[in-house]
């Protein structure tokens, strides 16, 4: 039976590959792990059954969750590319000197965002900054006068 469990795992997963969604997926982790537990328990159809439900559960929240921070990235950096020229205020200090690597923060949008001087100058919390460039999820700031 193990097979059976298996084969269908295979085929949701291969219509995953078509196209991609979280049902699918979800399913196709679901049945190759029970049949794994039909591999264990041969002959309890009760309890592969149960699994298959445990696991479809387990596997769709798991993956729903790594979808949604996957969007939520993907997202923000979308709207990186719309923040640019824009006005945001300094939350933690930036410069070398006052920290480590020179990042600090600041907040736009009501969102917190990474950010560095573009000549690498001190900024103090609390000072209005011009969004000048982005290095990935860091933004490159400049004091505005």
């Amino acid at each position: 039976m193990y097979i059976i469990w298996a084969i269908i795992g295979f085929i949701f997963l291969y219509a995953d590959f078509k196209k991609s969604g979280i049902y699918k997926l979800s399913l196709a982790c679901a049945f190759l792990f029970t049949s794994i537990t039909a591999y264990k328990i041969p002959q309890n159809y009760t309890i592969q059954i149960s699994a298959l439900l445990c696991f479809c559960a387990i596997f769709y929240f798991l993956i729903k969750t790594i979808f949604i921070k996957e969007f939520q990235d993907v997202k923000k950096l979308k709207n990186a590319e719309n923040i640019l020229q824009k006005t945001a205020t300094v939350t933690k200090d930036i410069g070398k000197t006052l920290s480590i690597d020179g990042i600090g923060q600041i907040k736009i949008n009501n969102e917190l965002w990474s950010a560095k001087a573009v000549n690498d100058k001190e900024i103090k919390a609390g000072r209005k900054v011009k969004i000048v460039s982005r290095e990935n999820m860091v933004l490159n700031v400049e004091v505005i006068k």
